[in-house]
């Protein structure tokens, strides 16, 4: 029971310090928070932090892989297994719009590192676990499920091969809504149903490859 209980601790400071690094990156930038203004923000020590991360590198790492964990699985269960392929792909999409409407912040972060990735200088220990978590991701694609379906039970006739086909559509969704969930955006263009509406449809319309039915 003790054990469990300092378990529990543990985890939630954890928890803590990522959701903390979160906030701190999001307002201030990938390379201006420092591990002392972690520290504060989750009310921990640094001897805390120590503990579960090594450097501020493994932290803001740690933080996008759970992001894009989250936002995979949320969509992935979205589907219903009895539906058809077009059906599932269709509660997955409106599932991920949802999602980006509900968690901003998660759309503006995977966002913001994915476009300091390449420069920034991580270890390369650091880098290789980064990139055998998205090659991982990748080859067994959230949407691979839905979309082999479709093409076994017909609903699905797109020429593009699974995979090419769930990375299109990764690309042209997060790139969509990562757009609509700028403040600059918000302010110019708020982000409404039918655009969203209108979003999902383009992309069934095309896995589907409705033109040539």
């Amino acid at each position: 029971m003790n054990e469990n209980w300092h378990q529990q601790i543990k985890n939630q400071h954890r928890d803590d310090l990522i959701e903390a690094g979160k906030e701190l990156f999001l307002k201030y930038g990938l390379l201006q928070v420092k591990i002392k203004d972690v520290c504060t923000k989750a009310e921990l020590s640094r001897v805390t932090f120590y503990k579960h991360f090594q450097s501020m590198d493994e932290l803001l790492l740690t933080v996008q892989m759970q992001l894009v964990e989250k936002l995979t699985d949320h969509v992935r269960h979205a589907a219903i297994p009895n539906e058809n392929g077009r059906e599932q792909l269709a509660a997955m999409l409106n599932a991920w719009v949802h999602f980006a409407q509900n968690h901003p912040d998660h759309i503006r972060f995977i966002q913001l590192f994915d476009i300091n990735y390449e420069v920034y200088d991580f270890h390369p220990e650091l880098r290789e676990v980064y990139d055998r978590f998205t090659h991982n991701g990748k080859e067994n694609h959230f949407l691979l499920g839905a979309l082999t379906t479709g093409i076994a039970d017909g609903s699905i006739q797109n020429p593009s091969p699974p995979l090419k086909l769930a990375q299109f559509i990764f690309t042209v969704m997060m790139g969509m809504l990562q757009k609509m969930v700028t403040s600059r955006s918000n302010d110019l263009y708020p982000p409404d149903d039918q655009m969203t509406e209108q979003l999902v449809h383009m992309l069934l319309h095309y896995a589907c490859n409705e033109d040539q039915r």
